[in-house]
């Protein structure tokens, strides 16, 4: 079998920039670096390729001021807007009703009219993740957006069982992702963690797609005209 290509495979990369250029597309996390561990190289080359890109935060449960500074840092690295959903000081998703978190989240899907979603992922294990990602899920009653997960974000290596059916091709892209979540020093460089296991995990995905950084998402709707 004759093997692609360098030209045939960035050919076959090219779609996600000119798919979403001129459009808004929406990330949600449950809070800070969540959103740059999990799909920081995507959100930068969307970026890139033209795409408007919001980060929603959730919420800050602590240290308010110095996580939404690191916040605003991450997002600016990689070139994003940057939202939090339960502003003003330290709250926990925990502590509002779902029929809130869904009415908050609605609200963002009416401003803003994303061509997109990407939010957390249904296998994540952390409940404040299951309860935005649950919350997302309705809003796809607002709007025919394409609607994705990516790979539950954690500080510290765990087993999960998350398995994508697309992949992003963030080869240009790593270096932003990295420094992004570095941006969050009081998460990582103030607790002794090592955050080179995202740029490992980024280099194994993109083994099976033949690159050399990827980012794997699961699909829950997308349209394929």
């Amino acid at each position: 079998m004759k093997r692609a290509s360098e030209t045939e495979v960035g050919r076959s990369m090219q779609p996600l920039a000119s798919r979403y250029a001129g459009r808004t597309v929406v990330a949600i996390g449950a809070h800070p670096d969540d959103l740059e561990i999990g799909i920081g190289g995507t959100l930068a080359k969307l970026q890139l390729g033209g795409a408007r890109v919001v980060m929603v935060v959730a919420s800050v449960p602590k240290d308010f001021e110095v996580r939404m500074a690191e916040a605003r840092r991450g997002a600016q690295i990689l070139g994003c807007e940057l939202e939090v959903l339960l502003d003003g000081g330290p709250r926990r998703i925990e502590d509002i009703k779902t029929c809130e978190l869904v009415e908050l989240l609605d609200d963002v899907i009416r401003r803003h009219e994303p061509a997109a979603v990407l939010t957390h992922s249904k296998a994540d294990f952390h409940n404040d993740h299951l309860l935005v990602y649950n919350a997302c899920l309705p809003t796809q009653r607002l709007g025919h957006f394409d609607f994705f997960s990516y790979h539950p974000t954690n500080c510290r290596p765990v087993p999960i069982a998350f398995h994508p059916r697309a992949y992003v091709d963030v080869s240009e892209t790593i270096d932003a992702k990295m420094h992004a979540i570095t941006a969050h020093a009081s998460q990582f460089g103030g607790r002794g963690l090592d955050t080179e296991m995202y740029r490992e995990f980024a280099h194994v995905q993109g083994r099976m797609i033949g690159v050399p950084y990827a980012e794997g998402v699961d699909v829950v709707r997308m349209l394929l005209a």
